[in-house]
C-alpha cells in the first residue's frame, strides 16, 4: 500500500481540503471516496456538470474537446471525472457539505403503481422496507437494476420517510430497460436501487429560479419545487417545460402550483407545430430568453438533453446569467 508522501496530494480550492491520490484513480472518485462531493452528474465526460480548473500541478485528462472548448482547456479548465493527478496539484473546484450526511447505498423496492400518462412515459412509484432510511435531495437521482439492466433516473418526489420514490420513465425504442418498465414491471415487481448520485439540488439563496425541464427532465424539477414549497419557499419560481409534442407535457402539476402560488409561474412549451395546441412553440430555452431583458439576478436549474444543455447555457450567460449560476444535470444516452 502507498503512504502518503508516495501518493499525490489534491488540493481543493478555495476550501483547502487536501486529498491522496494513486495517481490511476480519477479526481472526482478519489472526492468521492472521502466522502467529499465535487459537483458531478454523468461521471463519464459527457455532461460537463464535473468541470474544475487547475490551478498548479500536472493533471492528465482525458481528450474533452467533446464538452470544454479550446479556450477553456487553454485557461486550465478539466473533467474531473475523466482526469488524474499526475503531481501534487491544486484544483479550484467547489465541493458540498450539504451531502456530507447523504449516503450512497443500495437497497430492494417494489413496485406501488405504474400508470402511463402518454404512450411513451410511465410514471413508476416505488415502496421500500419500512425499515430503510434513503435520504437524498430534491433533484439527486439513482440507478434502478432489474433483470440484468440498470439505468439512471432521476427522483420525481422530495425526500420524505415512508413516501416512497416516483420515477418519470420515457420509452426509448430498443432501450434494454425501458422495454422492461413497458412489458415486463407490474405492481408488486421487485427492483433494486442505488444511490442517491449527483449534485444537483437546490442552493440556498433568495434569488429567483428559473427551472428549465426537457421532457423527463421535469422529474427533478417536481422534486425540487415540491422542497421549496413544503419549505414555505417565497423564492420567486419560473417552470418552464419542453416537449417535441403536447403529449411530452404529461402532468397538470405545474399548473397546479402556478395557481395555488403566487410565486410560482408555469410555462409549457412544444416544438412541434400542432394546430391544438394554444401556448408557446419552439426551443424551450427560447421562451425564456424571450421573456426576460436579463438573467443576472437569476439561478437556472436545467434539466434535459445535453443539446438543450448546451444551447440554454451558451445563450443565458450571454443573457447576463452568471456562469457559477448554472446548474444542470444531463440525460446522456446510453447505446442501447
Amino acid at each position: 500500500m502507498l503512504s502518503n508522501y508516495q501518493m499525490k496530494k489534491i488540493t481543493l480550492s478555495p476550501s483547502g481540503v487536501e486529498l491522496f491520490s494513486d495517481g490511476a484513480t480519477n479526481i472526482l472518485e478519489v472526492a468521492l471516496q472521502n466522502n467529499i462531493a465535487l459537483s458531478y452528474s454523468c461521471k463519464s465526460g459527457s455532461c460537463g456538470a464535473c468541470k474544475a480548473t487547475v490551478i498548479d500541478g500536472d493533471v492528465e485528462s482525458l481528450d474533452p474537446f467533446k464538452v470544454l472548448s479550446a479556450d477553456e482547456v487553454q485557461s486550465g479548465s478539466i473533467l474531473t471525472c475523466c482526469s488524474k493527478a499526475k503531481s501534487d496539484c491544486v484544483i479550484e473546484a467547489e465541493f458540498f457539505p450539504e451531502l456530507a450526511d447523504i449516503e450512497q447505498k443500495t437497497v430492494p423496492a417494489k413496485i406501488e403503481s405504474i400508470n402511463f400518462p402518454s404512450s411513451d412515459i410511465a410514471i413508476i412509484k416505488l415502496r421500500l422496507p419500512p425499515s430503510t432510511d434513503f435520504k437524498y435531495l430534491s433533484g439527486q437521482y439513482l440507478d434502478m437494476s432489474f433483470g440484468g439492466a440498470s439505468r439512471s433516473y432521476s427522483i420525481a418526489n422530495r425526500c420524505v420517510h415512508g413516501n416512497g420514490i416516483e420515477l418519470h420513465i420515457r420509452k426509448v425504442a430498443g432501450g434494454v430497460m425501458s422495454e422492461k418498465v413497458f412489458l415486463e414491471m407490474s405492481k408488486n415487481t421487485l427492483v433494486r436501487l442505488n444511490g442517491p448520485i449527483g449534485t444537483f439540488f437546490v442552493r440556498k439563496s433568495e434569488r429567483p429560479i428559473v427551472f428549465l425541464a426537457g421532457g423527463t427532465g421535469f422529474a427533478p424539477v417536481k422534486a425540487m419545487v415540491e422542497g421549496l414549497i413544503a419549505n414555505n419557499s417565497f423564492r420567486h419560481i419560473h417552470i418552464y417545460w419542453g416537449a417535441v409534442e403536447q403529449s411530452g407535457i404529461y402532468s397538470d402539476v405545474p399548473e397546479g402550483w402556478a395557481g395555488a402560488y403566487r410565486n410560482v409561474s408555469y410555462t409549457p412549451v412544444i416544438s412541434e407545430e400542432d394546430s391544438e395546441w394554444e401556448g408557446r412553440t419552439g426551443f424551450v430555452h427560447s421562451a425564456v430568453m424571450s421573456d426576460f431583458s436579463s438573467l443576472d439576478s437569476f439561478d437556472v436549474y436545467a434539466c434535459g438533453s445535453p443539446l438543450m444543455i448546451g444551447a440554454a447555457r451558451n445563450d443565458f450567460i450571454g443573457k447576463g446569467l452568471p456562469a457559477e449560476r448554472f446548474f444542470s444535470d444531463a440525460f446522456v444516452p446510453y447505446s442501447n
